[in-house]
């Protein structure tokens, strides 16, 4: 049988994802992305990284930026209100929607609902990447650790891409695609299983 794989095996280079200044706006994290997404496309090649890695004004990454959060981050700030948001779907299956006057200050929390996804993005874009930005969580892997272990710290932490450190610096990431493709690669005879 193989030597086990450890995570430096499986792990992609963090010099593979671009990185954004995290007091850069959100247009400027899309241009970055929007510039990857139209070559990847007229070269008919692959796909690419859809994580932005948040730097401060050190170069230290402090966050990243995926695509939940770009869209996530596309929300009105005042929908995002967990009391407002409760409040507009009951108002929505009751009668109070025949009182104009008491529904409009909800309405108007939702009013981008009804405009264009171009308006929603116009309006939106000028937020700050550190405003819809995850914060980085300590990194628990090395480079050294089992890709048993690297499953573990992502769904323990509920991290979708698990930062791998070397001494202190941030070297890598595990994601799911890098598990879910050895999973495919060794999947067969050597892990005793029959397909």
């Amino acid at each position: 049988m193989a030597e086990e794989k450890r995570v430096k095996d499986i792990m992609v280079p963090i010099e593979a994802y671009d990185k954004v200044g995290m007091n850069s706006r959100l247009s400027d994290a899309l241009a970055i992305l929007k510039k990857k997404y139209e070559n990847v496309k007229a070269q008919g090649t692959g796909g690419f990284h859809r994580t932005l890695f948040v730097t401060d004004a050190q170069n230290t990454i402090v966050g990243k930026l995926s695509m939940y959060n770009i869209i996530r981050g596309l929300v009105p700030e005042p929908a995002k209100v967990p009391e407002v948001f409760m409040a507009y779907h009951a108002m929505l299956s009751s009668r109070s929607l025949e009182v104009a006057e008491e529904v409009s200050d909800f309405q108007e929390h939702f009013e981008w609902l009804h405009r264009t996804f171009c308006e929603l993005i116009n309006q939106e874009a000028h937020k700050k990447v550190k405003d819809i930005m995850n914060p980085i969580i300590k990194p628990v892997l090395q480079e050294k650790d089992t890709v048993n272990q690297a499953i573990y710290a992502m769904f323990k932490n509920d991290v979708r891409q698990q930062l791998v450190h070397r001494e202190g610096k941030i070297v890598g990431v595990v994601n799911l695609n890098v598990v879910f493709s050895e999973l495919l690669e060794i999947l067969g005879p050597e892990c005793q299983v029959n397909l």
